[in-house]
């Protein structure tokens, strides 16, 4: 009677410890399913506030684009929020047209811009008032009815990303034929025949030089120097011009 008494103490430790270990078993089992879980749904959730997305920083910061590719704005007045914007990184990435406008002494000519009445002025955001830019002409077109000799340039290397958003675009890819460029305006070179009040008058005594003889034509590669400047009213995202031009040299 003893040993039935002890046999079944032993069975009955054997299966305590049996139940204990199986609790405990699924128990972490458990555990590591809701581990599991919650880092599947958050990860689900990476659209909040803070979350790793692909194509991006992490931390819900997109990834800048390159410059001169931000998206496109619709226009907009010159003094907005977004023309200071693109305004302040143009100015920055502009410093090899400044050093080469000091480098080379190229002459600045202030005084060309009283030729530009107020009202087509307002439409501007002046980044810097003198720099000079090379590159190849891809576009002309002499004479504008406001009296202007209009051209495009292709910027050289050292310059590449001076251009505006809009300079980028299908709509200037339909007005200006030869892909993204910069576009210059030389101010006063032909008779005003516009009725704009953007431009009648713009021209009365006019004691600026005479560039006719050194416009260029498509295809040379020339030395720009001028006044630079972002014109967002102009088309989606902003052009970038010299304008008005101090100075055409041909480059060989």
């Amino acid at each position: 009677m003893k040993l039935n008494k002890n046999a079944v103490m032993v069975w009955a430790i054997i299966l305590f410890i049996t139940l204990s270990l199986a609790v405990m078993t699924s128990g972490a089992f458990t555990v590591a399913q809701a581990k599991k879980s919650s880092s599947h749904h958050r990860t689900s959730k990476s659209n909040k506030p803070g979350a790793f997305e692909p194509g991006t920083t992490g931390g819900g910061f997109a990834v800048q684009p390159p410059p001169g590719t931000e998206p496109l704005t619709p226009p907009t007045d010159n003094n907005s929020a977004a023309a200071l914007a693109i305004s302040h990184r143009l100015t920055i990435t502009s410093v090899n047209a400044s050093k080469t406008q000091a480098k080379l002494g190229t002459p600045c000519l202030p005084p060309l811009s009283k030729f530009i009445l107020p009202l087509k002025e307002a439409r501007f955001t002046v980044i810097k008032q003198c720099l000079t830019v090379t590159g190849r002409v891809v576009w002309t077109h002499y004479f504008n009815n406001d009296g202007d000799a209009n051209f495009n340039i292709i910027l050289d290397p050292p310059y590449k990303n001076m251009l505006g958003p809009g300079s980028y675009s299908k709509v200037f890819a339909s007005k200006y034929p030869g892909g993204p460029a910069m576009h210059m305006e030389v101010v006063c070179q032909a008779p005003v025949t516009s009725k704009s009040k953007e431009n009648v008058g713009a021209c009365d005594g006019y004691n600026g030089p005479n560039f006719k003889p050194i416009l260029p034509q498509i295809g040379q590669h020339v030395m720009v120097t001028g006044r630079y400047l972002i014109e967002m009213p102009e088309m989606p995202g902003g052009i970038t011009e010299l304008h008005p031009v101090y100075g055409i040299k041909i480059l060989p």
